[in-house]
């Protein structure tokens, strides 16, 4: 009995490694390698002297690289392993970071953007492939929303940490700031080398989830070996996710990238203020996967998604027409809190539609959708703020979308409804 319980707090301790090491990946991947990004950017800017349109070209090379490597990564670990392409991938944005610090000129920040976007793509998606190989579909939301966690506290810490060392060197502290991010990204390196397991398989465990008498996994049986990728292209299901989440993509960039330009410039709020804002939506954001995760287990995942829409397209407006600092306080800090939640829905959604082994192609084709959104987003952002003069018609523009992105998830909601309904005529039939 004693044994027996030795076996079971080592199994809890390894499953608790695994979740932190992978919320790490999600720290660098993308708190670092993506959302610190909106911290470093106003005073990058400023210091090469960009324009807005500029500045947006310069932020969509993060998105290409993103979109490009995040569609390939599933194919990349079928060859390879989760481990190794994670490592790379991360090695990939820290090398972009430190050309980031050393640029000069609007190509070596492109393609520094570029390389940062690659590295993220790349160990992202396969970050969140480790998930649905540790966990059984029944735990898969709350283990992502954990991992996405890591996304909200490197908005916490690039928040609180670049504001200080501007203070600190007014002209060369956004380079400082790259060049800090870029050794945590290398720290986390060493901790994956340790501590990262492709599959429980590999420390004699099973799935969290899984229940010992249930049947081996459609991946590991000898004929669903090289799975046909053209069952993910070929699910509608998956199509509509995609969709709604490209819309996300879209929206979701102007407030993470924007809101700390938006505030010192049009709310005239002071750089230390804004950049607290940023910290704090970074810090409730942490929870914001777990909270809405848990929401879609209760009430289904595609309503709990359009629920989100709304109540972000409305937070994104109440932003920009408020001009009490509490109040906006307020808002950012509500926004905080389901910042990440759509992540963590559409990616747990997916992975329910296909089969195992298809989980790392499906989110790579996931995110694809979302990669051509974030694409297009700084683009389009940067001409109406240079057109426009200010940020107004740019979060009009990224609360739209998202109101109808949350039209067609309560149409897709509906529809799966009806389809439920159905069933048991059809049955009794």
């Amino acid at each position: 009995m004693k044994q027996k319980d030795v076996s079971n707090l080592k199994q809890k301790t390894r499953i608790r490694i695994i979740l932190f090491v992978l919320m790490l990946c999600g720290l660098a991947s993308l708190g670092f390698g993506r959302f610190s990004y909106g911290a470093i950017l106003p005073f990058m800017k400023e210091g090469l002297a960009f324009d807005y349109s500029q500045t947006g070209l310069v932020a969509s090379g993060i998105f290409m690289g993103y979109l490009v490597s995040a569609f390939l990564s599933g194919y990349v670990v079928i060859r390879f392993s989760f481990k190794k392409v994670i490592i790379v991938s991360m090695i990939i944005i820290a090398s972009g970071m430190v050309l980031l610090a050393s640029a000069r000129g609007f190509w070596p920040a492109y393609i520094g953007s570029l390389l940062m976007g690659i590295g993220s793509g790349g160990s992202n998606i396969p970050a969140l492939g480790v998930i649905a190989r540790w966990f059984a579909p029944s735990r898969r939301g709350t283990a992502m929303g954990i991992v996405n966690s890591g996304n909200g506290l490197g908005m916490l810490i690039s928040g609180m940490t670049v504001p200080l060392i501007i203070t600190i060197s007014p002209v060369a502290g956004w380079r400082y700031s790259w060049l800090l991010l870029a050794s945590l990204i290398l720290m986390i390196v060493i901790i994956n080398l340790i501590f990262l397991k492709n599959d429980p398989g590999e420390v004699g465990m099973r799935p969290v989830g899984q229940e010992v008498s249930q049947p081996v996994k459609e991946a590991d049986e000898p004929d669903q070996r090289k799975p046909g990728s053209g069952q993910v292209y070929q699910n509608k299901q998956v199509w509509m996710i995609g969709l709604v989440y490209m819309a996300w993509g879209f929206s979701y960039l102007i407030f993470s990238t924007f809101l700390v330009d938006y505030l010192i410039y049009d709310a005239e709020y002071d750089k230390t203020r804004a950049g607290n804002y940023f910290a704090v939506a970074g810090f409730v954001s942490i929870f914001s996967g777990m909270i809405w995760g848990n929401i879609s287990d209760r009430i289904g995942r595609v309503l709990t998604m359009a629920i989100v829409y709304v109540f972000q397209g409305g937070l994104l407006l109440a932003i920009i027409l408020s001009e009490n600092h509490l109040l906006v306080l307020i808002e950012v800090i509500l926004y905080g809190l389901s910042l990440f939640a759509v992540p963590t829905i559409a990616n747990a959604t997916v992975s329910e539609y296909v089969r195992p082994a298809l989980v790392p192609v499906a989110m790579g084709f996931l995110t694809l959708f979302f990669g051509i959104g974030q694409f297009v987003s700084p683009i389009i952002s940067g001409l109406l703020i240079d057109y426009s003069g200010n940020y107004f018609s740019t979060f009009i523009l990224s609360a739209s979308v998202l109101l109808v992105g949350a039209a067609a998830n309560f149409g897709f909601h509906m529809a799966q409804a009806r389809k439920r309904d159905r069933l048991p005529a059809n049955h009794s039939a």
